[in-house]
């Protein structure tokens, strides 16, 4: 199987790790949750709408869910539906596509998701921090 290697650049993480350590024992729960209620969806969406459409008329990716999220602790891997495991072939430029340049639309749906899902993290654990600590 084909797969995709590259990293991403997430800023303002800074911000989001002093208050991890504000409430050590907690946050993990609190990010495993937001990741799951809001992290996965936005990245999805982000990339769902990146899905390049052929002119064939069939039915396309773009307009299926075609995207499945499995949940790990700390994270999420976003991977194609088994029905809709050829977009992996114009995303990576291999295949019946070698000829053409990689479209990287996983990449740059995660990319654009990325600082969304920074945010609502530590708004998560800020939230957290006052419920904890506000009592």
């Amino acid at each position: 199987m084909a797969s995709n290697d590259w990293s991403m650049d997430l800023g303002s993480i800074d911000q989001l790790l002093n208050n991890i350590q504000k409430i050590p024992n907690r946050s993990e729960k609190v990010i495993n949750e937001a990741l799951r209620a809001k992290g996965a969806p936005k990245a999805m969406s982000n990339i769902q709408n990146g899905i390049p459409v052929s002119p064939k008329r069939k039915k396309h990716a773009h307009d299926s869910k075609a995207l499945n999220v499995k949940y790990g602790n700390l994270e999420f891997s976003i991977r194609p539906k088994k029905t809709f495991d050829y977009i992996k072939y114009p995303d990576l430029g291999i295949g019946t596509s070698k000829h053409n340049q990689p479209k990287q639309f996983m990449k740059k749906g995660l990319d654009k998701a990325a600082p969304k899902i920074v945010d609502d993290l530590s708004n998560a654990v800020i939230n957290e921090i006052n419920n904890t600590l506000g009592e």
